[in-house]
Parts: structure tokens; C-alpha cells; sequence
């Protein structure tokens, strides 16, 4: 069984890993050539250091796909599923592992023979260089099914260290993800700051928890109850424990990459436009995030 990995950056290169690991045969399907026929990774947890090597194929090769991971940038991915849709059969297992939503939908009406299974996950990890990764965290990962998948995991997930947890509820768990990510990921970015200057800082704490009250506005009218406690509990926790992360909306402006606001607070803009719910401030730093995504592009061409 060959599992093929869509999107080989940090959290697409862990759960290659962890298949591989698992015994599942992976494939990373990459754009660029490489010298090698593998791809040779060094994963830091602590102390400890392993080396990986993981093969890859080119996006344009002929073999047909029958487990794909999806771990692109949400923004991506519909393009990137273009160059493979001859390849994926139609009753390929398709498993989506990514921030923000909006894209699952597309995903599923363009393969509606697939069996298609979303995740979400806590594992921290970055990648400083191409041929290293550093984990911080093993994380928690759910599991669930989006389409004409059966109730059980995809072939090759229930071997995993540590074991993704099977949920009957995936969305719940993409909106949990995504109201997290709409309170730390945009200040962040705005600030350009780490997690936990959001709440160590009086003012943006302030912000924080604004931000964390017209989230909620949306989920409950939803009829969705995200935690126990209240979502701006859960968000301060979160940015404590992970006070020196830079978040990934962040790191995309710092090196000058598209964001994924449109797929979190773009998301729960339209969500909220169709509730007839105006979100002042979730909709002010859309507009803002998007602005400052345009002038880091085009500082980048500029430098081009």
C-alpha cells in the first residue's frame, strides 16, 4: 500500500513519517526534481535526532494514486489536485490534513466516488531548512469522515504513533481548529508577534478576547459548544502553552508567502454574512491581513 503526500512542508514531512513508520510505503509528490530518488530528512524531538529517507515521484508521473494525503496550504489546493486528477482513482482514499475550511467541500464535489476523510492536529513541528524538521510537540490528531468513507480509519492511520483518535464528528473538530486559528493566527500576524505576547501584553489581550467573543457569536449560532469553557479560556491556555511559537499565518508574511486568511477569518466572515452577524473586528483584520499579504508579494517580485 502506497500512501502519496501532497504537500511535503512541516506537518506533511511529519505524517509521512509516521506512515512510513507504520509500515505504509510513501511517496512524497513534489514539483521540483531532486538529485536523489529520496528525500532525506532529520527529525529533531529533544535530544534525540533520526534521519528519514522518503522517496518521491514528480506531480506529473503516470502511476495512479489510491491513498493521498492532502497537507498543501488550504489556498493550494484544488490547483494542486489539477496536476494529479488523471492519476487519483475514484474510489481513492483522500484524507485532508489542513488549517482553515472551505476547501473540503471542493475537494469532495470534485472526487464524489472518493473516500474522503478529514483531520486535524496539534503536533508541533517546523522546518528551518529543507532537509530538517524540528518537533516540539507529538500532539493530539482526530480523524473523521467527510465522504463515503466508512466509519473506521483510512488503511495505514490505526498503526500511527501516536494513534489519531477516531471522532463521528469532524466538524466539530475543523471548528474547533479553525476558531483557534482565528483568534492567535491574525493578531499575530498583525502584531507581528510570538503566541504569547498576545496575552502578556494587556492591550492585545483586550483584542484577543474581543476577537474570541464574535468568534463565539458565529458557533453559537451554529449550535456548535467548542469546549467546556469558554473559547477565550481555551485560546489564552493555548497562547500560554505555546508562548514562543511564531504562528503559521506569521511565518507565511515574514517569508513573504501567501496566507490562508481567506480559508480561517475569511471563512468565518461568510459564515457570519449568511447568519446575518456582523463581526467588526474579524472582518477588519481580514481586510488587513489581505492588504499586508498583497505588499509582502510584491516586495517579493520586487526583489525578483
Amino acid at each position: 500500500m502506497i500512501w502519496h503526500i501532497l504537500g511535503a512542508g512541516a506537518i506533511g514531512s511529519l505524517f509521512a513519517i509516521r506512515l512510513q513508520q507504520a509500515g505504509s510505503t510513501v511517496q512524497l509528490l513534489l514539483r521540483q526534481p531532486q538529485t536523489e530518488d529520496y528525500y532525506q530528512l532529520h527529525l529533531h524531538k529533544g535530544k534525540d535526532t533520526q534521519a528519514y529517507r522518503l522517496p518521491w515521484q514528480p506531480v506529473t508521473q503516470a502511476t495512479a494514486i489510491n491513498h493521498l494525503l492532502i497537507a498543501t496550504k488550504a489556498p493550494d489546493t484544488l490547483t494542486a489536485l489539477d496536476s494529479l486528477a488523471s492519476r487519483v482513482q475514484p474510489n481513492a482514499d483522500i484524507v485532508l490534513l489542513q488549517n482553515g475550511m472551505g476547501q473540503h467541500e471542493a475537494v469532495c464535489r470534485a472526487f464524489p466516488q472518493a473516500r474522503i476523510w478529514a483531520a486535524v492536529t496539534t503536533a508541533g513541528v517546523w522546518r528551518p531548512d529543507a532537509n530538517t524538521l524540528i518537533q516540539v510537540s507529538e500532539g493530539h490528531t482526530e480523524i473523521g469522515s467527510l465522504q463515503n468513507a466508512p466509519t473506521n480509519m483510512p488503511k495505514g492511520w490505526n498503526t500511527m504513533t501516536p494513534p489519531p483518535a477516531e471522532t463521528a464528528d469532524i466538524y466539530l473538530s475543523l471548528w474547533r481548529k479553525l476558531a483557534i486559528n482565528c483568534a492567535i493566527n491574525p493578531l499575530t500576524a498583525r502584531y507581528r508577534c510570538r503566541n504569547g505576547e498576545l496575552v502578556s501584553d494587556p492591550q492585545r489581550r483586550a483584542v484577543l478576547l474581543q476577537l474570541c467573543h464574535e468568534i463565539e457569536q458565529v458557533t453559537q449560532a451554529l449550535g456548535l459548544s467548542l469546549f467546556d469553557t469558554s473559547l477565550a479560556d481555551r485560546v489564552v491556555h493555548i497562547a500560554e502553552q505555546t508562548a514562543q511559537n511564531r504562528s503559521s499565518m506569521l511565518t507565511d508574511l515574514l517569508n513573504q508567502r501567501p496566507t490562508e486568511i481567506d480559508y480561517i477569518t475569511g471563512h468565518l466572515c461568510q459564515q457570519a454574512q449568511q447568519l446575518n452577524i456582523h463581526l467588526p473586528l474579524n472582518e477588519q483584520l481580514l481586510t488587513e491581513i489581505k492588504q499586508l499579504s498583497v505588499q509582502t508579494h510584491r516586495a517579493k517580485l520586487g526583489e525578483n
